[in-house]
This record gives C-alpha cells, sequence and structure tokens, in this order.
C-alpha cells in the first residue's frame, strides 16, 4: 500500500517550507576588533545573546499546540550571527509570522548596533530542532550573500502564499496582506524587502516615544558607516541605507543623516 503523503511532503521526504536566512553586517570586522577591545567583546555577545534569548528557547506546550492547531511546525537555528526560521508553507498565518519575526530580528540587532541582511525563500527543506538541509536553505543562502543593500529581501509569491493560508477569518483575507505589504517595498519587480525604517511601530514598538530613540540608534550606525572610505565595498550600503532613512527622518522627529 502506498503511504499518502502530506500536502507539504513530496516523494523524497521533503516539505515545502518557508524559510529566511539573516546575517549580521560587519560581524567579521567586529570579531577582529573585539580580540583586543572588551567593549566589543561584549557588544558582541550581547546581541548574539539576546538573539538567542528571544528566538533559541525551548517550546512550551502552548508553542506546540499552536504548530499543531496552525499546521507551523517552527524551527528556528543559530549558527554563529546567523539566524535560520523556517515553517511549513501551507502554516495559517506563517507569512504573518515569518515577516514579523524578520522585523523583530532586524530592530533587536539595529538595537545592538548593527544592520542585517537576508533573504527569505520557498521551496524543500529537512528544518528540524538538530538538523537542516535542502535547497531552500541553499537559494536563501545565496540570495542573502548576492544582494547589495542591508535588507531582508523575498519575493512576491509570499503576498500570494500569505493570502491563501492567512490567519485571519474568512473574508479577512485581503486585510493581512494589505498590513503585510504596508511596511514592504519593492526592490526590483516581484522582489520586495522589509522597510525597517517604517515598521517600528507597526511591528515591534513598545510603547510612546520608543520609535524615535530606536530610530536614533539606527541614525547613529548609519552615520558611523558613512564614515568609511567611499571607496569600500561597505560604504554603498551605508549610503544607500542613509538615503532611505532621511525619507522618514522627520516622522519621527529626527534630523536626516547629512
Amino acid at each position: 500500500m502506498t503511504k499518502k503523503l502530506d500536502k507539504t511532503e513530496n516523494s523524497m521526504g521533503y516539505k515545502t517550507r518557508v524559510v529566511a536566512f539573516i546575517d549580521i553586517l560587519g560581524f567579521k570586522i567586529s570579531i577582529e576588533k573585539s580580540n583586543k577591545d572588551e567593549n566589543e567583546y561584549k557588544r558582541v555577545l550581547k546581541t548574539l545573546t539576546d538573539l538567542q534569548d528571544f528566538f533559541i528557547k525551548p517550546k512550551n506546550k502552548y508553542d506546540i499546540e499552536a504548530d499543531k492547531t496552525l499546521n507551523l511546525d517552527t524551527q528556528i537555528m543559530q549558527v554563529s550571527d546567523s539566524l535560520v526560521i523556517s515553517r511549513l508553507v501551507e502554516g495559517q498565518g506563517g507569512i504573518y509570522d515569518m515577516l514579523t519575526d524578520c522585523s523583530f530580528a532586524t530592530h533587536l540587532i539595529i538595537s545592538n548596533g548593527f544592520l542585517c541582511r537576508g533573504a527569505i525563500k520557498v521551496g524543500n527543506l529537512h528544518h528540524t530542532d538538530k538538523m537542516l538541509f535542502g535547497e531552500a536553505y541553499i537559494k536563501a543562502y545565496l540570495a542573502e550573500s548576492e544582494e547589495r543593500y542591508p535588507i531582508i529581501k523575498f519575493d512576491s509569491e509570499l503576498f500570494d502564499i500569505a493570502k491563501k493560508y492567512s490567519g485571519q477569518e474568512k473574508g479577512y483575507e485581503e486585510w493581512e496582506v494589505n498590513f503585510l505589504k504596508k511596511n514592504c517595498k519593492e526592490l526590483m519587480t516581484g522582489v520586495y524587502y522589509l522597510d525597517y525604517f517604517t515598521d517600528y511601530d507597526d511591528r515591534v514598538g513598545g510603547g510612546e516615544e520608543t520609535a524615535s530613540i530606536h530610530y536614533s540608534k539606527l541614525r547613529e550606525i548609519i552615520m558611523d558607516g558613512l564614515q568609511i572610505p567611499k571607496t569600500s565595498s561597505a560604504y554603498e550600503k551605508y549610503r544607500w541605507a542613509a538615503d532611505q532613512f532621511n525619507k522618514t527622518a522627520k516622522t519621527f522627529g529626527l534630523e536626516p543623516t547629512e
């Protein structure tokens, strides 16, 4: 008798998952500096500890039940400065949760003085709490490494998946997609990125005035980055970030970067 496969599982045993690969920018330079600078060592340690404390924790019974009820199977892995998050593509509200997680990671990293870069892809993936492999991970890893700007990018198909497997009640699927699009920008045709220059209040915010304080930190990171030689390959990243920051600086009562 032929085994009946789950909708997300193919004949090879892989499952179709959506996966995010997120990397901290400038981490190698920071590590080199930390060999002689104790404050830099502490900053690296705090950044990775904050990521671990927020994302890498044993699932309690409520997490397990939520994953089962919504068909999510949330898996998160941290390796040095890289964070990998994946969920079953058919999970209810899974895309909403994925983009929210990526926003949290981005702003947590910013709060520690770094920018990040990442990519989200859909495809075959085996991901458990102890093992990770598959084409979706490779695609996300390569897309991140090839990106010029400090962004987390994804293909427009995520919006279609979000609508099909919405976490909202029937009839409100479009609302969820529109909310997701609110703080995303199109990088090129069919490719979007999370607009972390505007999304703090909607996705992360901790109360009145916290956005201004947080974006002040982002401004500081960008201003420091613009001090490096213009011939450096990293300068372009900070120049792009400065241009995006300047478009919304007044919204948070901040001066532009120049």
